[in-house]
Order: structure tokens, then sequence, then C-alpha cells
């Protein structure tokens, strides 16, 4: 069962031809609920039609189905109602989360469950947004066949594929590299270090193409595992002693063997020129052992980066207090309005001598603001564009 509500390609007519200064809405609201499973209950979905259609009634908000677990919201947001529209919204999504999938609760990220874009700053963004995603939508139904949920069996899957073409191709095909600069304006980038990952959304298509990997719960983490082990295991196939990289894990994968292995390949101080990412909610969710795995990192002479800060939680977890030499700061819808406000927050984090970097960096407003708050480090598309000379 799904909400009966006007498709993405009429929310792509209506953002084209209603522009905010022309009397069109203002904000667009992004409802994601991708974490979740999909759900064959009536009662979820009667549910969920009654929190939206609140919101269009009491905002004279325009309600739009992007996908079955995505929706988009046309409305006005003043000065006056943004705080209860935000507050009041997500208080009814999360308590419909917590009663039909509560086993799911703690794993939805409340900055992607929603998410503002302000078309008098954004227009473009919100349209580019929404032709990817029609795209994309495009694509799966020329597929085929419903998505199922990932089961265990395909965390083999994983290990058959690495096994059948071998770690030459696997490396080649599925760890990709993006990198990380320092920028300070009217200077040109400079390359510090490269982050290396192995490449989720390939890495599906390829070897379980008929899964959808949200709302896959616990399964999903022991498949980040699995990429953890194998991301080690090549890693010195393709990256030396010399070169400065990251790699970002989990916080239970430095209790392996496969982490053992991977330290005493490098010698006593081997960790030098390497930078291991921990996600903000591992760290918390695991913070005992997290200490043990950061000091276990130290003694090898590398560094430790919280990764996975959003703007809305700069300033909960205590940088010092955890070991942390850098902090990645997530740029996402509405940044440009939450983070001036962080200001002394963030010169905190650096005057104590954090390295503070800007992610997820897909437009020049982002680097420009970054700078303003004196971050001169930055990771993204845009940035891969930079250093690819495609952007200027």
């Amino acid at each position: 069962m799904a909400i009966s509500a006007p498709s993405a390609d009429e929310l792509l007519k209506t953002l084209q031809s209603e522009r905010p200064n022309a009397g069109g809405k203002n904000t667009l609201i992004l409802v994601s609920l991708d974490s979740l499973p999909e759900s064959d209950s009536d009662e979820y979905w009667i549910e969920l039609s009654e929190v939206l259609q609140r919101l269009k009634i009491t905002f004279d908000a325009h309600i739009f189905q992007i996908s079955t677990s995505e929706y988009g919201v046309l409305l006005n947001v003043t000065e006056q109602n943004q705080i209860n529209i935000n507050t009041s919204l997500k208080f009814d999504l999360l308590k419909l989360i917590q009663k039909n999938f509560p086993d799911f609760f703690g794993m939805v990220d409340q900055n992607r469950l929603i998410r503002s874009i302000d078309l008098h700053l954004r227009h473009k963004n919100a349209v580019a947004y929404l032709e990817h995603k029609i795209a994309a939508a495009s694509v799966a139904k020329t597929d085929g066949g419903k998505l199922r949920n990932l089961r265990e069996q395909d965390i083999e899957r994983v290990r058959e594929v690495l096994k059948t073409i071998g770690p030459e191709a696997f490396t080649k095909l599925f760890i990709k590299s993006q990198p990380i600069i320092a920028l300070k304006k009217n200077q040109p980038p400079i390359v510090v270090m490269h982050e290396y990952f192995v490449a989720m959304e390939e890495l599906r298509r390829h070897a379980f193409p008929e899964v959808q990997l949200r709302g896959s719960g616990n399964v999903f983490n022991q498949l980040t595992v699995e990429l953890d082990t194998i991301l080690m295991n090549l890693f010195r196939a393709f990256v030396d002693k010399k070169t400065k990289a990251s790699i970002n894990l989990n916080v239970e994968s430095v209790f392996t063997q496969t982490f053992q292995k991977f330290q005493e390949s490098f010698g006593d101080d081997g960790f030098a020129n390497l930078v291991f990412e921990f996600r903000q909610p591992d760290i918390l969710q695991h913070f005992d052992q997290y200490e043990v795995a950061a000091a276990t990192i130290y003694g090898k002479q590398g560094n430790v980066a919280v990764d996975a800060i959003h703007p809305e939680t700069i300033g909960v977890m205590n940088l010092g207090r955890v070991g942390a030499t850098m902090a990645k700061i997530f740029w996402q819808q509405g940044a440009e309005t939450s983070l001036p406000d962080l200001r002394q927050e963030i010169e905190e984090m650096a005057s104590k001598g954090r390295i503070l970097i800007l992610s997820r960096v897909d437009e020049h407003s982002a680097i420009e603001l970054g700078q303003s708050l004196g971050i001169n480090m930055f990771q993204g598309f845009l940035v891969d564009d930079m250093i690819n000379g495609k952007n200027k």
C-alpha cells in the first residue's frame, strides 16, 4: 500500500513552473523513510497519511510522492512557523517509527528524516535532485522486479565475488578514493590525502542487484564490517606506508584478527600517515570499545577522525574527550543557515587544535561559508571536479 499523492514528475513540473519569487512555495521539505523496511501494514500507511495530511491542512502544504519511502512537501516557511513545522513533523514521524518499527528506532538518521531546501537559494539543487531520483526510478523499473531486503546470505555473495574475480579486479571495480583538500582563499587547492572506501552501490549492482540496502538493520551493519575486512586485506596492495590516506571503519572492526594483521603489516610506527575515521553515532554507541581502539591507533602513531558530524550535532561530542585530531562536518540541506549560528563552537574546536573538514561539499557556497568559519579543508563531489579540472 502507498499514499495517494501526485508523483515526483508532478513535483518537478511544479518546481520548474513556479518559482518562489513568482508566487510559488518557498520551501521543499524532503521526508525520507528509506532507513525503514517496506511495510505491508495498512495501519502504518494510514497513520503516515494522517501525519502528512495534518501538515497539508495546518500549513497549506502540497504533498508529492517521490518514491514509496520518500515524500516531497511544498509549503511556505516563515520565521514564525519554521520551528513549529520541523518540530511537529519530526515528532509525529518518530512516534510513527517507534510504534511500527521499534527495532529500527535507534538506527534512524534524523538529519535525513527531514531535510529542508530553501527554494530561494537552492532551487537548482532541488530540481537536480528530483531529476536524479526520477532517472534512478526509471532504471530500477527497467531492471524489473521488486527489490528485497538484504540477507545474511548476501554477505557470503560478496565473499564469492572477491574469490571469483580476484583481489586485483575487485580493487579496480569496487574500491574508490576521494581527495581531501586544503583550500585557502585566493590559493590553489592542495590535496592533503585520499579517503579509501568500498563503493557500496557499485558492489550492490554487481553482487545482489535485486536487493535494497535500506531497511536492512543489523544485517547492513554486518555487511559494513565485512567490507571493512576486505578493505583492510587489500589496502596494502594500492596504498604504501608513505601515502597519506584515511579509511572509515566500524569500531568493532578494530578488534578483529584482520585489523591485527593490518597493523602488523605497517610496523610500529606505520600508521603515521593514516587517519582512521569512525562515525559519531558508532562512537557514542560503543564508547568503551572506541577508547581502546583509539588508544591502539595512537600507539601506532596514527590519527583518529570523528566522521558524520551533522550541523545539528556540532558540540554534542567533546572531541578532546574522545581523543580525535580531526572532525568531519557534513554539508547538507539547511547547513547554510545552521552553521553560522555555530561559529563559536566551530572556532573553539579549531582553537584546540582539531582539524576540521567540511565533507559532502557539492556547491561553491559550502566552501565560501566554510572558509568564513575558519574551515580550510574540504571533501565532496565539487572537490572531485575541482581536482579533475571540471570545475574551476
